[in-house]
């Protein structure tokens, strides 16, 4: 009561001395209309109520329900707002504004008060009596939401964040009580909070809406500003540090905005100012917080921040070092780059620290060191150059009684030393084994993963190991391999897999310990990481023959083939199961007890063939190689799947990627050749048959020709999509089926576009082609494709070519040689290149020549026959070295047997050889009349079998008797006549001008040829002096001279016919007439007489044989009439008869002439002469 009375007491001094607010200075205006100003009286009245019930409510809590229920929030509320809203508030009663506040703080106070519907209401006009210029109303505002906050309603505490009353509440922050003592007493004197703007922040930012909304976000840089020395808030930074603490813990997008506002900074210059030593551990713990952010740590900023809390580190107390140590983990462990000196410096004093510490401190060092050098080697190795050996401080707790929590951290710490080469090597390093060992046996699942982490790290060193393998260790490793831990199954595996290298016993140990069944047991719930560790061990055992030949090698298969299939399997994962797959699977008693389908083996392969490491494509392709060893592997549908990045790696250019793809597209192109050509297979393959510069190795090289043959013989239109120098490289193939793929495509390439044997020879395709016909190797399409080369002008031009000929040659003469159609089509290449005239001249042309007579020797087929002696006319129609090699090698006569082939052509052509033999007097030897006998026997044969004339045996006749006179004389000659008269009768016109000019020929050698042989030749030859006769009147002109020439030396008969006369009168007397008939000296002839007839018909002819035509010699005919007194003349004509061997016949009405004829009328005679062949009977004038 005493109290109670001592507090009105002192409210009434303070309210008595005191008038309302300004009152006396607002009076000044009150002179004019525009104001309605209050009575004092009313404002002091209303004063002294607030005052009252302030009292009371204070006093009793009931009191407080009291004007809840009697409607005071209501009254409070609306006074709030009409002040906040009333443009006249400030000559109304402001006193009471404050008082209205504080005794909404003491209503507040009542958890009843707060839940009642006006408290949401009040709230807005609290928020705005926080942006007051009055301190004190800003106060007691702050008071309400304290008392407010106070009762932890998470709604009104949201409401509150959101009405904007945290900046109001920020500018209370940090003033000292000294600067407002009667606030200060007030509060006391009613139990109200001390700082309530800190006490409501701090409830609000307990809130996580509030703290991560937009709230905070705006506090932010208010709180932030605060953090710089303010004159009159000398408490604010204290206070802003544990805000703004709150606010940046979990919330990255706040620790952002505190970096962008300049937190980090003004933390930094705070801390040196070496603030108390409660507000320095703060301090660390926000920048702890705030380096928490990555992109915090880049901010220039923490740079020097870093110094700072080295130095606290060093300077520091207690809790300010604990703090200090773990900010800097958070810098250390983001930040690789971070000065090594900086870095250094931290270490140093944590060292130092270890080994001088308690227990407690020791743990806090131990996992500061752990954060600071964990990571990197270089961040361990920073650890190198502290004074002192921090092993042995680590040594000395793993050796001790410590606590487990704390052996378990110094084995953490271990686990970053042994990442560097020194401290793994230290002597210590070696000590630290059997501690180690001893927590792998402890109960605390942490403690052995960090000892079993610790074991596994220091095996790094070969030597370690050695020491490690002596403690019997094998069986409590595989012991760990179990339960869900798997980060300490990981680190037993690893230690393990190095227990294990090159260590046949210890894997043999292990795999007695069952660590394939343990890790089978794990592999289906572990990590990606751990799956790698155990694909890892698996490979290491499996390395092992023994081990991979065994049935606890079988189980491993299906499991690492699901183990594959896992998107988030590593790379190193991927090949430790691949190679350990391998190990297995090259074992075909493994590979034939496979269980798995096609897809569920292939499927999980396909991938690794794309894999960027080009270790796991080369393991995955040659897995896939082992499986496909398998025929349904290749038939299966998901091995098409493969077949897209197999050809990627068959053209990668990476040797052993190439090898093995290539080698699994073998095995797959016969199954799937559509889809190899579909995925640039074609392409690809190609590249590596012509690749050049490193050639690859022959079994590549055939493999990827072999794939590229199965492909083109699936379907022909791809021969177009292949370069014709790989097609030509696939001819150097050992393979039979590749070599006949290649060839049919580049046929097929000749046949489509001519033009492309220019590309086929540049790329060395005659060579190649003339190897496989050496080798006897498809011999009938390398033979037609050779021809088809040699048949192209601009290919013949090459000088290859002509190395072409002794090969060809060889061929036919090889015995070895069974295919006709292929010696036919060497022939024809034969042919072909003797078009050339070089190449006929060549010095192998006299074994191409020997050949082709070789070939005729063995009676070949017609087609062969004429092919063969075309190529010899073009060799030796060039050469004389040709014609003498077709001579020695016995042509003549074989030449001879074919001019009696039933096949005109090929006696025909026969000839044409002979004619170029004989063209010149190179073979004058080897002629023979056996030869004019063939020849005529030809001509004979052909007349007679089909009724025409082989011109080209009259051509060759004519060279012969042209080239070799002395045949002119032979009797072969002689009987060679009748069936030339017979050819120029029936003969074509080029038959004809060859008969003429063989007869010239003989009828020029007539006058030195012996008599008999001269006048035989002629007499036969005279039975053409009609078809002569015919020629002179039918034939070109360029006929007539030589018929002419043969007419005017055959010897014939002239047969002059008196037919009748006409006007045959005389003066006197009858006509009694006759005829006489005289030719040079010879005896005159007479016809009869026809009496009384001045038109006698005589009909009667005379005639006379010639052994050479009459030349210049005239007919006379002399008509007489005889009568009694004698006979007398009617008339004489005389006929010149060198027209008439031209002509044949010359008929006509002939005047006589004679003096005696005065009456001017005609006499005359027709008469009918004729040049005709003689015959035997007639009689040689």
């Amino acid at each position: 009561m005493t109290k109670r009375n001592s507090r009105s007491l002192s409210l009434e001094i303070e309210l008595r001395g005191r008038a309302p607010r300004d009152f006396i200075e607002r009076t000044a205006f009150q002179e004019g209309e525009e104001f309605d100003v209050l009575d004092p009286a009313v404002v002091l009245a209303g004063t002294i109520a607030l005052w009252l019930l302030l009292i009371l409510s204070s006093f009793l809590s009931k009191h407080k329900i009291t004007i809840m229920e009697a409607g005071g929030l209501e009254v409070l509320s609306d006074k709030l707002v009409n002040y906040a809203s009333n443009s006249l508030a400030e000559f109304e009663d402001t006193e009471g504004i404050w008082i209205s506040a504080l005794l909404l703080a003491i209503l507040f106070q009542d958890a009843n008060v707060v839940l009642s519907p006006a408290t949401m209401r009040i709230i807005p006009s609290l928020a705005l009596l926080l942006k007051s210029e009055e301190v004190i109303d800003r106060y007691f505002a702050a008071q309400a939401m304290a008392s407010l906050v106070c009762n932890r309603s998470k709604g009104i505490n949201i409401v509150i964040a959101n009405s904007g009353a945290v900046s109001g509440l920020i500018t209370l922050i940090g003033y000292l009580e000294s600067d407002m003592p009667n606030l200060v007493t007030l509060t006391e004197e009613f139990s109200l909070v001390q700082n309530p703007g800190q006490v409501v922040l701090e409830h609000l930012f307990e809130i996580e809406d509030v703290r991560i909304g937009s709230t905070a976000r705006k506090s932010i840089p208010l709180l932030v500003d605060l953090l710089r020395p303010i004159p009159d808030r000398p408490g604010a930074p204290p206070i802003a540090v544990q805000l703004l603490t709150r606010i940046a813990d979990g919330s990255d997008a706040n620790k952002l905005i505190m970096g962008e506002a300049g937190a980090i900074d003004a933390l930094t210059k705070y801390l040196s100012l070496s603030p108390q030593a409660s507000t320095e551990a703060d301090i660390c713990e926000l920048l702890r917080i705030l380096f928490g952010n990555q992109e915090l740590i880049q901010y220039e900023a923490s740079l020097s921040s870093l110094n700072q809390l080295i130095a606290v580190l060093r300077l520091g107390s207690k809790n300010a070092r604990f703090s200090a140590v773990r900010a800097l983990h958070q810098i250390f462990y983001a930040d690789n780059d971070i000065d090594s000196e900086l870095a250094r410096q931290a270490v140093q004093p944590l060292v130092d620290m270890l080994s001088s510490a308690s227990e407690s401190e020791q743990e806090a060092v131990l996992v500061a060191l752990i954060k600071l050098t964990s990571g990197y080697a270089s961040k361990a190795a920073l650890m190198t150059d502290v004074e002192g050996n921090p092993l042995e401080s680590i040594y000395k707790i793993l050796s001790s009684a410590s606590s487990l929590e704390l052996k378990r951290n110094a084995a953490q710490l271990c686990f970053v030393l042994f990442g560097n080469t020194r401290f793994r090597a230290d002597p210590i390093a070696s000590e630290c084994i059997q501690p180690l060992i001893s927590l792998m046996q402890s109960d605390a699942s942490t403690t052995v993963e960090s000892g079993v982490c610790a074991f596994e790290r220091l095996l790094h060193d070969e030597r370690q190991v050695e020491l490690a393998a002596a403690n019997d260790i094998v069986d409590l490793l595989v012991g760990l391999v179990s339960g869900r831990n798997h980060q300490l199954i990981d680190a037993s595996i690893c230690a393990l897999i190095k227990l294990g290298k090159d260590r046949t016993r210890l894997k043999s140990d292990m795999v007695k310990a069952g660590v394939i069944d343990k890790c089978l047991e794990v592999l289906p719930l572990a990590s990606s990481s751990l799956c790698s560790s155990i694909a890892e061990l698996f490979r290491i055992l499996t390395n092992s023959n023994a081990i991979a030949r065994s049935s606890d090698a079988a189980k491993i298969i299906e499991p690492l083939f699901m183990v594959l299939l896992r998107p988030d399997f590593g790379l190193w994962g991927q090949h430790s199961a691949l190679q350990a797959l391998v190990n297995i699977l090259e074992k075909p008693q493994s590979l034939a007890n496979l269980k798995l389908t096609p897809s569920q083996v292939i499927e999980p392969l396909i991938s690794f063939l794309e894999s960027p490491a080009q270790a796991i494509q080369q393991l995955g392709t040659e897995l896939l190689t082992h499986l496909l060893a398998q025929e349904h592997f290749q038939q299966d549908i998901t091995t098409k799947n493969a077949v897209v990045p197999l050809v990627q790696l068959a053209g990668i250019g990476i040797l052993n990627l190439q090898q093995t793809a290539v080698k699994a597209l073998e095995k797959i192109s016969a199954t799937w050749p559509k889809a190899v050509a579909d995925a640039g297979g074609i392409f690809e393959l190609s590249k590596v048959i012509i690749q050049d510069d490193p050639q690859p190795p022959h079994v590549l090289w055939e493999s990827a020709a072999f794939v590229l043959s199965n492909v083109l013989h699936f379907n022909a239109e791809y021969y177009f999509k292949v370069p014709l120098i790989v097609l030509v490289k696939m001819l150097h193939s050992t393979v039979e089926s590749t070599i006949t793929v290649a060839l049919n495509a580049l046929i097929v390439h000749e046949r489509s576009d001519p033009s492309s044997v220019e590309q086929m020879t540049e790329a060395g395709g005659i060579d190649a082609l003339l190897d496989l016909l050496r080798s006897h190797q498809c011999e009938e399409a390398s033979g037609r494709l050779l021809e088809a080369l040699f048949n192209n002008v601009r290919v013949r031009e090459k000088k290859v070519s002509k190395y072409a000929i002794a090969p060809l040659a060889q061929y036919l003469l090889d015995p070895q040689t069974r295919s006709e159609s292929g010696r036919l089509l060497a022939t024809l290449a034969l042919g072909n290149l003797s078009q050339h005239e070089g190449h006929a001249r060549a010095r192998d042309s006299v074994s191409a020549c020997r050949a082709l007579v070789s070939l005729l020797e063995d009676q070949p087929a017609e087609d062969m026959k004429m092919v063969a002696i075309c190529a010899l006319q073009n060799f030796v129609m060039r050469s004389r070295t040709n014609r003498r090699a077709v001579a020695e090698a016995g042509s003549i006569l074989v030449i001879q047997e074919l001019l009696l082939s039933p096949n005109a052509e090929v006696a025909s052509q026969a000839a044409l050889l002979i004619k170029f033999l004989f063209s010149n007097h190179t073979l004058q030897e080897y002629v023979s009349n056996e030869l004019i006998r063939s020849l005529t026997a030809a001509l004979e044969r052909e007349l007679w079998s089909t009724a025409t004339i082989n011109e080209e045996v009259l051509r060759t006749l004519n060279v012969i008797f042209a080239n070799f006179p002395k045949l002119q004389i032979s009797e072969a000659a002689t009987l060679c006549i009748p069936h030339l008269v017979g050819a120029l009768k029936s003969g074509s016109e080029g038959a004809q001008e060859s008969v003429l000019d063989i007869m010239c020929l003989l009828k020029h050698s007539w006058s030195t040829m012996p008599i008999e042989i001269a006048r035989s030749q002629s007499m036969i030859a005279a039975e053409a002096i009609p078809i002569l006769q015919m020629l002179m009147k039918t034939c070109p002109p360029s006929f007539h001279e030589r018929a002419d020439s043969l007419l005017h030396c055959l010897p014939g008969c002239l047969t002059v016919t008196i037919k009748r006369g006409s006007n045959l009168k005389q003066a006197m007397g009858a006509t009694n007439a006759f005829c006489r008939l005289t030719i040079g000296n010879g005896p005159p002839r007479q016809t009869k007489v026809v009496n009384h007839s001045t038109g006698p018909e005589w009909k009667e002819g005379f005639t006379w044989a010639f052994d050479v035509p009459p030349k210049g010699q005239k007919l006379h005919i002399i008509c007489k009439s005889k009568n009694t007194f004698g006979k007398s003349t009617l008339g004489r004509v005389t006929i010149q008869i060198d027209k008439v061997v031209t002509e044949g016949v010359y008929s006509g009405l002939f005047s006589l002439n004679h003096d005696s004829n005065k009456d001017g009328s005609s006499r005359t005679l027709e008469i009918e002469i004729i040049w005709s062949n003689r015959t035997e009977n007639d009689e040689s004038m």
